[in-house]
């Protein structure tokens, strides 16, 4: 006599065919992500909000919307003021041609704007797989990224990130300013941004002037405008490149307010002033610094390193003249993201990205 608990070989077949099927299907579409808190997320998830430190902002919405219409601003001219740094360099910067984008009719995105330190970004980095791919993976994530800590003389190389960047099809371009900094510590600084989402005026990129070598790295600034709305609605404006000498650290970000007042009274009648970088402070020693109700830091009282100890890198912006910024910013841990090992993140850099996100109508105002 059979057992009468054994199943029908048919009912088997189809119960192991669900289990085998159901398990496909999982693996193909999710990922696992964590080791001590195990998460399970979509696989064509980019992140998630809890992976970033976010916060609830305001913006009250104001702003000109006429600027910028021809693509082409006055240049820059030197204020009367104390400010060591109101002179403005014209340095040369290395750029390729600008494209030109066409407009989209769906609707128009949130730019999100980043900053990246890359710790000594050179030939070996770029041709190391586990850094070129996960650099180029997270610069997907961003319409703007500000790089630091490119050590490398190299003029082609971010050239060449650029086309592992455009590999995908994307089509990123970048601004890089000139090798600068202490004597065998010169770095460069660059902008590298998605050009069916921003656009770049190169007649108004230059670094900031610095006579008296305060500043161990010039900052490098970069007028934007927004590629997608119309022209006369677009939100402009300037996007400053800082790089703080940790071992001058005081020194420098004392000099931030100044940094600010010169490139916001620079002659391009500009106020919005966007600062990214890495300060080598946290957000509770910076915005007092920077002095004024309205600044704002996106990053706030959580660390920007892969080690979960520091927080060095944030961006800074007065509301009061920049209402574009929706208040939502923070740092992109992708140890977490790409379930990577320390190992495999330190190989990219010890900095984690940090972002900020902006309307892309002046103002806020369709």
């Amino acid at each position: 006599m059979e057992d009468s608990t054994r199943g029908n070989p048919i009912q088997v077949a189809v119960v192991v065919l669900l289990l085998v099927g159901g398990g496909w299907y999982f693996f193909k579409n999710y990922n696992i992500q964590g080791l001590d808190g195990v998460r399970v997320s979509p696989k064509n998830e980019l992140w998630d909000d809890a992976e970033l430190t976010s916060f609830p902002g305001e913006s009250e919405f104001s702003g000109d919307s006429s600027r910028f219409v021809s693509g082409i601003a006055a240049a820059p001219s030197a204020s009367a003021s104390e400010n060591p740094f109101t002179s403005t360099a014209r340095t040369a910067v290395t750029a390729t041609p600008a494209s030109v984008t066409p407009r989209s009719s769906a609707r128009i995105a949130n730019l999100r704007i980043a900053s990246w330190a890359l710790d000594g970004f050179g030939p070996t980095k770029l041709a190391n797989p586990i850094a070129r791919q996960n650099i180029v993976r997270i610069v997907h994530q961003f319409d703007i990224v500000a790089l630091q800590q490119i050590a490398a003389i190299e003029r082609d190389l971010i050239p060449r990130l650029i086309d592992e960047i455009n590999q995908s099809g994307r089509r990123y371009d970048f601004v890089l300013g000139e090798s600068n900094g202490p004597a065998g510590r010169q770095e460069q600084l660059a902008f590298v941004f998605d050009t069916t989402r921003v656009r770049v005026d190169r007649n108004q990129t230059y670094t900031v002037a610095d006579p008296q070598n305060q500043m161990g790295y010039d900052p490098l600034v970069a007028w934007f405008q927004a590629a997608q709305p119309p022209v006369e609605t677009a939100w402009t404006f300037s996007l400053v490149n800082i790089r703080v000498d940790l071992g001058q650290a005081p020194v420098e970000v004392a000099l931030l307010p100044g940094i600010l007042k010169s490139v916001r009274n620079d002659g391009r009648g500009e106020d919005d002033v966007v600062l990214a970088g890495l300060f080598q402070a946290d957000d509770a020693y910076l915005v007092p610094t920077l002095v004024g109700d309205n600044v704002v830091a996106a990053v706030r009282s959580v660390p920007t390193d892969v080690f979960g100890r520091y927080q060095t890198s944030n961006i800074l912006m007065d509301t009061t003249f920049c209402s574009e910024y929706l208040g939502r910013g923070g740092a992109l841990d992708f140890l977490r993201v790409y379930n990577m090992s320390l190992a495999d993140a330190e190989v990219v850099t010890s900095h984690l990205p940090v972002y900020a996100e902006f309307t892309a109508i002046e103002g806020g105002r369709l």
